[in-house]
């Protein structure tokens, strides 16, 4: 299980104030926090901070680079400012989150070629679809094109297109079921999702974010972007790979048990 740290994104609103206050200890706390409690990489994200999105990504890349040994996801709706910071990126594990089906997207597929980048793709175009069927079809739409561009198999994660449940009651049976299709049907790749959506507008979220991620582990979730800071989340991560049998001799379930 990949773990992708969620804090460092500028739509959780501490990050945002400091990306725009530039307080170096607010960050520096949050990169060694979620790097401790076992994120293997830390999302980064300062799409939020409007004009001044490029220099805070730069500014965000350093500090974490300086602070931790995670890989790095470079976060930006903005193609252009993706492709730009993962060249300014040193020897590090990227992923780049994210691309759809759409032309403008072209040129950062081609970034990730180049640089051998892990990539994030969105099965969907104007809106999320509905049904895990036609989100299996935009899967695949985009696995041939990234295929054709020179992307392997094991650098492309399939968002599952993980929806609030207080919006969509149906949303994480379609999550689930998008999983589990995408397995079937693609098989090499690998399925990820914003592990927090699937609670947002409601109370207790990380108890519904931990059973989620559960029953995800259990139709093959291959990796998240969650808050590895929370006890109900790492709680629900080590007990469900010790009971699915992805935890060999329950090695991590028992050191983190003792912690």
């Amino acid at each position: 299980m990949l773990i992708i740290g969620e804090k460092l994104n500028s739509s959780v609103t501490k990050t945002l104030n400091a990306l725009n206050s530039r307080d170096n200890q607010y960050i520096i706390d949050m990169v060694k926090s979620q790097t401790e409690s076992g994120a293997h990489y830390l999302d980064l994200n300062t799409a939020l901070t409007g004009e001044n999105e490029i220099d805070n990504m730069l500014w965000l890349i350093n500090l974490t680079q300086e602070n931790s040994a995670c890989g790095i996801m470079i976060d930006s709706p903005n193609p252009d400012v993706a492709a730009y910071c993962v060249q300014k990126i040193g020897n590090r594990k990227i992923i780049i989150n994210s691309v759809t089906l759409e032309k403008k997207y072209d040129g950062l597929i081609e970034t990730a070629k180049q640089y051998n980048t892990g990539i994030v793709c969105l099965p969907m175009k104007e809106n999320i679809p509905k049904t895990a069927g036609e989100r299996l079809e935009y899967a695949r739409e985009l696995f041939d094109k990234l295929r054709c561009a020179g992307i392997r198999n094991e650098n492309i994660y399939i968002d599952i297109l993980v929806e609030a449940i207080a919006a969509s009651e149906s949303g994480a049976h379609t999550a689930l079921k998008t999983i589990s299709l995408i397995k079937e049907n693609l098989p090499g790749v690998n399925t990820i999702c914003g592990l927090s959506n699937i609670s947002f507008g409601l109370p207790n979220r990380a108890k519904l974010n931990g059973a989620f991620l559960s029953l995800a582990l259990q139709n093959g979730l291959d990796s998240a972007i969650l808050d590895i800071n929370s006890k109900e989340i790492k709680d629900s991560l080590f007990a469900s790979m010790a009971l699915l049998g992805k935890d060999e001799h329950f090695i991590e379930y028992i050191k983190y048990s003792r912690g």
